[in-house]
């Protein structure tokens, strides 16, 4: 499993009047908090508004910044998120009324966000070579380090929003440190965007299914969750420990057509692993799809996971009873083993089901987004003048 680990992430700093910022010298208490960490970071260019630092392994960090506002086209997407308005009401306010903003930008490598391109990374393979900063360590540490050059930032002057470009998360200004200090992935590098389901009789709240923004660094997809009638931040948390186990040092991607859930047993989720033609809604790339079939805390459960059971006995046992052929009852004992040993890798454990009855638990289509704009994989980053 392999991320898309982009390469060059960018956050613009936001600001309604104010003081000018001075990258350079604003930024030294930045550069001594890093030499501390074992992080040397060397000056190589610099003017009045605008600094380069160069790191080890040709890491690169740029500061500019720009007395005027920045260009209203690109915050279009992440203003037409749910997510957005539900956790900033006045966004669209704030964009309009900023004065001033900062971009900085961290990545690997001389050629910086060239090598995100589809095309560029490609030829990469083909000559066998791999892309500056294509490594989980690599990606997790210009997010470490794209956060924290805005928290020093921000000590110096209040900003009023943070675009996180990576993900196309707008942030307050003042809400930004409780993202920044999350474990990640969070929403800090992972946007869920919201989208309605159709009503489930019994149930007052108003189904929402959502599909991530930024998954795919971690996973090498984004990850598709199917209305249910449960809170959508529970359906967001399903999606954040579907990455996290994948990401784990022994970590693996939930098989096809396997269910995915906690040891106790509080919830449930079938996962399938869908190509591009089968993308729930239209995206035309590989994703992954978890739908809810059971929830503790919600009294929610499909007539298939109520159905199903639990099938007693050890492997050896259960594969005689299910598979005459000698043959493949080796190859299915070997596969249970190998999926045995993979999840007690991460610390969870193999239990074997009879399907049960109420069809299969397949991600179902969306409705139109009816919780604002339509999907975007990628949004335009911010441009840069010298």
């Amino acid at each position: 499993m392999t991320g898309r680990y982009t390469n060059n992430i960018q956050a613009a700093i936001l600001y309604e009047g104010g003081d000018a910022i001075y990258p350079s010298l604003h930024l030294n208490a930045f550069r001594a908090a890093t030499l501390n960490n074992q992080l040397p970071l060397k000056v190589v260019q610099e003017d009045r508004h605008f600094v380069l630092m160069m790191g080890p392994g040709e890491f690169r960090i740029l500061v500019t910044y720009f007395p005027r506002p920045a260009d209203a086209a690109v915050f279009a997407p992440t203003l037409g998120s749910a997510v957005t308005t539900l956790l900033m009401p006045d966004a669209r306010e704030r964009v309009r009324r900023h004065t001033a903003h900062v971009l900085v930008e961290v990545h690997h490598g001389v050629m910086g966000g060239v090598t995100d391109n589809a095309e560029v990374a490609g030829f990469f393979s083909q000559i066998g070579m791999q892309r500056p900063g294509a490594t989980l360590r690599e990606f997790n540490m210009r997010v470490e380090i794209l956060g924290e050059v805005c928290r020093h930032l921000l000590k110096v002057q209040p900003a009023s929003a943070i675009h996180w470009t990576q993900n196309n998360m707008l942030i307050a200004g003042e809400q930004f440190t409780a993202f920044l200090d999350q474990p990640q992935p969070s929403m800090l590098t992972v946007h869920p965007k919201l989208f309605a389901g159709e009503p489930v009789p019994g149930f007052n709240e108003t189904p929402a299914g959502l599909l991530t923004l930024g998954g795919a660094d971690y996973i090498g997809r984004e990850v598709y969750v199917a209305p249910a009638p449960i809170p959508w931040i529970d359906l967001y948390d399903a999606a954040l420990a579907f990455m996290r186990v994948a990401i784990l040092p022994n970590g693996y991607i939930v098989p096809d057509d396997e269910t995915f859930g906690p040891e106790n047993g509080d919830y449930s989720y079938r996962v399938r692993h869908l190509s591009a033609e089968q993308h729930p809604i239209g995206m035309r790339e590989p994703s992954y799809a978890l739908t809810l079939r059971f929830s503790r805390q919600h009294s929610y459960t499909t007539m298939e996971h109520e159905t199903r059971t639990l099938i007693s006995g050890g492997m050896r046992s259960v594969a005689a009873a299910l598979e005459p052929d000698r043959a493949k009852r080796r190859e299915l004992i070997a596969d249970w083993e190998q999926k045995e040993r993979t999840a007690k890798s991460v610390g969870n454990s193999l239990q074997l089901y009879r399907k049960g009855e109420g069809g299969s638990d397949e991600p179902s289509p969306a409705s139109p987004p009816r919780f604002g704009g339509g999907f975007v994989r990628r949004t335009a980053v911010f441009g840069r003048k010298h």
